[in-house]
């Protein structure tokens, strides 16, 4: 029998020689390491890889358009910045550059270049952030690979692609994607400049980061500890070398980050946009207030979902660490997150006795702390939170998982170690039950299947007591225990249309003031403010086509708020509109005086009336007297249920 075995191994071994041959002689070099990968990969490795990034392509570009505009926010931006330069510089909501959008345009920049070469469609808006999720998979898996093997790479980059809300904002055009992708190449560039100590390499990674920093601000700045403390402690040569790489990489990190800023800062606000989101048309208060620091205050809210008054009843906030694992925010991150923290904690306790490799511990020592801040961060914010902006610690996450889970099947020999995998294991199958019961519509087999899976997963490995790699099918059972729930909520998502200012992963929630179901109501518009504000309303075509007539000569086919009114009128029709007061109506720009003017020059074609918004009274002080100067001066009239004022005359 061991002959036969022999045998049969030296066969396999000439066929997969006689393979290569002819893969040499006909596939060019470049081709074939691309395929197959070099001589220090195993043969299964890359075509291995290969699969996984075409299957999440797949499922990062299925069905895109059926998202539509997406945001209309930034997609109404990103049409302005594809037909006007200055518009693109600034990150102009609309062409005639009148206010910007409330965040650093490099994600807007990115749209735009898009549309200009496709035209403007779902797909040319979309299909950008798609392959940054593709990039971002293919990175990480990079940076695993570093000093780990295939198995634990792969499954890094798999459990990275397909958390919900990777795959949620993958499909959407929001900055996250260019934040993650920009994050994530960083990463994988400072590791390389840790091992090397070249200066160069130190300030490609600081610029890196200062680009991530253009696309999403103060939460790309989340890895900047873990890489800081990493380079002083880890990086290669003396206390002052690193010392020296580090403010190397700050340097960088600053002038990538702040170049934008600056040029806004010396131009002239009469000769540019007034920057949105910003009281005092400031692009550097806008990065240290209303994307900064304001991102940590807790504003009082009532339940109508306006600022409370010191008359109201103010709801509760929800944080701290019961935050992340709340019905809201579970389904985008917390399916392996439970997992993911015990990891983290076995990584930084067993660190010394794992006899890591200088790669090894780099990637880990950058890991676990990226996660532990990025972690922090989410469950202490204030009000000013997203359930998606848990995007930021999905690739730490990720990587801290397949790490922590590679080094407990190291030191499997010990009971004890042995012991804590298993019940790691079924503790994750019951997080995910639990999580599971925070929605609707899932399949009645799917939770009984999940605890099936996690025993049997937990058996193997409290069994496996002998050396070598996982097995592969223990690897496929760990791998749908971990990873099962996500994929199915990613189904959901994908069956989902996504559109608005708070996109949200997996089925319905079971709670009816869970984000989800609040979500569904306000779609129907309730209340109308809501629908205006997140979604924006749907435009009359009348209206539209009233906006795109030719003869209509103005700069500004019209102007309303909110924002998100006025981007779904920008697309439609495809002429600039105003979004008076900016994203929510709350800026100072335009000044009446200012929007007289431009009346006066005959440069607005319409207002259009919101009375909903009126009534809420959130509105800017400018914004209210512009529409009762409007109002006083001009006939009113309604066409298709909209109410308008012709301003040409």
């Amino acid at each position: 029998m061991s002959g036969l075995l022999s045998h049969s191994g030296r066969g396999i071994e000439n066929r997969a020689d006689f393979v290569t041959g002819k893969l040499e002689r006909v596939v060019p070099t470049f081709w074939r390491r691309l395929i197959w990968g070099n001589n220090q990969e195993r043969t299964w490795e890359r075509p291995a890889l290969v699969f996984l990034l075409i299957g999440t392509s797949f499922i990062y570009l299925w069905a895109l358009d059926s998202n539509g505009w997406a945001n209309p926010y930034y997609s109404a931006a990103a049409q302005a910045g594809s037909q006007d330069w200055k518009a693109f510089f600034f990150g102009s909501f609309e062409g005639g550059n009148l206010i910007t959008v409330d965040k650093t345009p490099l994600s807007i920049w990115v749209m735009s270049l898009s549309v200009r070469l496709f035209g403007l469609s779902s797909w040319s808006l979309l299909a950008p952030q798609a392959l940054m999720g593709v990039l971002s998979t293919g990175f990480l898996y990079g940076i695993v690979r570093r000093g780990f093997g295939p198995r634990t790479s792969l499954f890094a980059a798999a459990a990275y692609a397909s958390t919900p809300v990777v795959v949620l904002m993958s499909r959407f055009n929001n900055p996250e994607p260019l934040m993650g992708f920009l994050t994530i190449v960083s990463v994988w560039t400072a590791l390389k400049a840790m091992e090397s100590g070249r200066l160069r390499t130190f300030a490609l990674a600081g610029s890196l980061l200062g680009l991530a920093f253009m696309a999403k601000q103060v939460q790309a700045l989340l890895v900047v500890p873990s890489l800081a403390v990493s380079v002083l402690a880890f990086s290669t040569g003396s206390l002052f070398a690193r010392t020296r790489q580090l403010l190397v990489s700050a340097t960088a990190l600053i002038v990538a980050g702040g170049a934008w800023l600056l040029a806004v800062e010396v131009i002239p606000s009469s000769a540019r946009p007034y920057i949105g989101g910003s009281v005092t048309n400031s692009a550097i208060e806008l990065s240290l207030d209303y994307n900064g620091l304001a991102r940590f205050v807790h504003i009082p809210i009532n339940s109508e979902g306006n600022r409370a008054t010191t008359k109201d009843d103010v709801s509760p906030h929800s944080d701290g660490f019961t935050r992340i694992f709340n019905g809201n925010f579970a389904p985008e991150i917390a399916w392996i997150l439970f997992a993911g923290v015990v990891c983290c904690l076995i990584l930084v306790v067993l660190g010394r006795t794992m006899n890591f490799s200088l790669q090894q511990r780099n990637i880990t020592a950058i890991a676990t702390t990226w996660f532990l801040t990025a972690f922090l961060v989410l469950c202490f914010m204030g009000t000013m939170i997203h359930t998606y902006y848990t995007y930021s610690l999905a690739a730490p996450l990720a990587v801290v998982l397949a790490v922590g889970f590679s080094c407990l099947w190291r030191v499997r020999q010990r009971l004890i170690l042995r012991t804590l995998g298993a019940v790691l294991v079924v503790s994750s199958s019951y997080m995910t039950i639990r999580i599971m019961e925070y929605g609707k519509d899932w399949p009645a087999w799917m939770a009984p299947t999940i605890m099936l899976l996690g025993a049997i997963a937990a058996v193997f490995w409290l069994l496996a007591a002998t050396r070598g790699p996982i097995p592969t099918m223990g690897a496929l059972v760990l791998g749908a225990v971990l990873l099962g729930a996500p994929l199915a909520a990613d189904m959901f998502t994908l069956s989902t249309p996504q559109h608005g200012t708070n996109p949200l992963s997996g089925p319905t929630g079971n709670d009816p003031m869970s984000m989800s179901r609040l979500i569904l109501a306000i779609k129907d518009g309730k209340p109308p403010w809501a629908q205006q504000t997140a979604l924006g309303a749907e435009p009359s075509n009348k209206v539209v086509n009233l906006l795109h007539n030719e003869t209509l000569q103005q700069t500004w086919g019209a102007a309303t708020y909110s924002a998100q009114n006025a981007a779904l009128y920008q697309l439609e029709s495809l002429r600039p509109v105003i979004p008076l007061g900016g994203w929510l109506g709350t800026d100072p720009a335009p000044t009446l005086a200012e929007f007289q003017s431009l009346v006066a020059q005959h440069r607005i074609g319409f207002f259009i009336w919101q009375q909903d918004l009126l009534d809420r009274g959130e509105l800017s002080a400018e914004t209210i007297s512009i529409s009762d100067w409007v109002r006083e001066n001009f006939q009113e009239q309604v066409i298709d249920g909209v109410h308008l004022y012709d301003l040409r005359g």
